[in-house]
Parts: C-alpha cells; sequence; structure tokens
C-alpha cells in the first residue's frame, strides 16, 4: 500500500486572469490563519519557500551568508535558500538557521548568534501554539500540506517592519505572478511533470488570482484536517504520533519489520529533534491527514498485523 505524505491538491480550475487579486479574499485569507496560529501578523505568499527567502531579504541575506539546514532537507528547500545564500548542514559558523518543524515534531537549538526562522511546513497548531517562538522572527507554513491547495505558504510575524516588507511583494508582478502559478498548477493538478515553476519561484515573490481563489476555496480543509488527527490520535495511541505540545503532526511513525520496507512508506527522519546533532533514520510513516481515507489505514494496519 502507498499513501503519499501530504494530501493531493484538490481539484480546480485554473482561471485565465491575470490582471488583478481579490482584496477581500487576501484578508479574509490572513486574517484565518493569523488567528489560528496565533499570531499577530500573516502575509499570503506563493509559498512557504517565498517566505523564507522574503525573510533572508529583509535581513540584506547574500552569497556571503551561511544558512543551516538539517541534512536530508527536501530538494525544493535547498534549491530556494540556495538562490540567495550559502548552504551548509554544519552547526559551525552559520549566519541563519532553518528550524525545519517536520511532521509535527519541534527542533531544539542551542543558544547563538544565529539568525533563526520556523519552517514549520506541515505543521497544524494546537490551543497552546504560539507563533515564532524558537525564532522571534518569522514562521512559515506550506498550505498544500494542510489544506490540499495546489500553492500558497503564509509567512507568520511579530514584526511589524518585516510584515510590510512582504507585503510590498504581493502585488508587485502580477504578469510573472500568473505563469509561475500556471506552470504549478498545470505539474500539479494536470500531472506535467514540468519543474519549470521552481525556477520561476525564486524570482516571484507575488500573488495571482488564481492562488488566492485557490486558498480561499481550500480553508474549511483546515479544521477538517485538525479534527481528523485529534480522532485518530485516540485510536492509534498505542503507535508514535509525532508531535511535542504546541504543534499536531499528521502522520503515525511505526517500527516495522525490513521486509515491509517496500510495501510502505519510508522516510529519512531526524529522531534528535535537535537540529544540532543529527541522528538521522529510516523511518515507516502512515499519513493520517485528511485525504487519507479510514479504508486505506484498515489495509495498512492487516498489512503490519500479519508481521
Amino acid at each position: 500500500m502507498t499513501s503519499f505524505l501530504w494530501p493531493k491538491s484538490q481539484d480546480y480550475k485554473f482561471e485565465n486572469v491575470s490582471n488583478g487579486i481579490s482584496r477581500d479574499k487576501l484578508v479574509f485569507i490572513e486574517n484565518f490563519f493569523a488567528e489560528k496560529y496565533n499570531s499577530k501578523y500573516c502575509a499570503l505568499v506563493p509559498s512557504a519557500r517565498t517566505g523564507i527567502i522574503l525573510s533572508l531579504k529583509y535581513k540584506n541575506f547574500n552569497k556571503s551568508k551561511i544558512v543551516q539546514l538539517p541534512r536530508w532537507s527536501s530538494n525544493c528547500l535547498v534549491n530556494a535558500v540556495g538562490s540567495i545564500a550559502s548552504i551548509t548542514s554544519s552547526k559551525n559558523n552559520v549566519d541563519c538557521k532553518i528550524l525545519v518543524h517536520h511532521l509535527g515534531q519541534s527542533f531544539k537549538t542551542k543558544k547563538s548568534k544565529s539568525f533563526l526562522i520556523d519552517d514549520s511546513s506541515d505543521s497544524l497548531p494546537t490551543d497552546r501554539f504560539k507563533s515564532c517562538k524558537k525564532s522571534k522572527y518569522s514562521e512559515v507554513i506550506s498550505l498544500p500540506k494542510i489544506i490540499g491547495s495546489y500553492a500558497g505558504g503564509i509567512l507568520l510575524t511579530n514584526n511589524k517592519s518585516l510584515y510590510f516588507y512582504v507585503k510590498k511583494y504581493q502585488n508587485k508582478n502580477l504578469e510573472l505572478a500568473n505563469k509561475q502559478s500556471l506552470k504549478k498548477y498545470q505539474c500539479i493538478i494536470e500531472k506535467t511533470f514540468n519543474f519549470d515553476w521552481y525556477h520561476d519561484e525564486v524570482i516571484n515573490y507575488s500573488l495571482d488570482f488564481n492562488t488566492i481563489n485557490n486558498v480561499y476555496r481550500n480553508l474549511d480543509n483546515f479544521d477538517k484536517n485538525k479534527k481528523i488527527i485529534l480522532k485518530r490520535k485516540e485510536i492509534f495511541s498505542k503507535y508514535i504520533l509525532y508531535n511535542d505540545k504546541y504543534r499536531l503532526g499528521s502522520c503515525l511513525i511505526l517500527k516495522l519489520k525490513k521486509k515491509l520496507i517496500n510495501k510502505t512508506n519510508t522516510y529519512h527522519f531526524n529522531i534528535s529533534k535537535n537540529i544540532d546533532h543529527e541522528k538521522f533514520m529510516q523511518k515507516i510513516i502512515l499519513p493520517i491527514h485528511f485525504t487519507t481515507n479510514d479504508s486505506e489505514i484498515e489495509k495498512f494496519f492487516k498489512i503490519i498485523s500479519k508481521n
């Protein structure tokens, strides 16, 4: 049985609108997530990666600056950060650390002079969630991973100056935004496997009509996903649900026999919860997000119950 790690993008009809964005929907989306994540400010961006790039640009990062990423970070994150700064997985002499809170886990880091950015990826907040808790500056969330949109990310911050810096980019280049959004839509929804949009993403920081519209239409999935995870957390209490007291993860992590690896999803995973102590291992992961239905989960448990 194979389940995708994150939700598949929901069906959406791309509209050929390139000369404007809906201000009312944009304000609604940003207020929605600011409240959910207990953040003073929230800005919608084309992707979480864009939010990281803009955070670095605001701090005047360039290739002379070094950013630490956890080993085995995704190619898209490496490419995005590498477009503006130098990168390393070493903990020594870095100017910035990206704390990737993945599957609901929360990375720790030693006190240092390094500038921090929280990449909370697929994290849903608990009632005790505090935005920018580690970085004290900016935190990004990837919306396709939590609501099933084909694009979009949010940047959370309590820094008013950073917030307005990001806002000024939202409608700076609507034509480029529309072109990049269409490429991403075709790749993800229509499965054309044309990844040219990755290149555009590191130079486009603006929003388009369809990104805003698609995110707006999928907002209901946020609470739906959270309720499902909380419900399944009770059902699977004997297994490891990888989350801390501030965030909810969308996966079960199980210890299974090696012969099951080809039948299930295996990912590299940092079990140390500390960006400075690299203890990466392969783990069996079962997504329990809202697109994984109960029948798929039953099939999975039938596989593991026989071994």
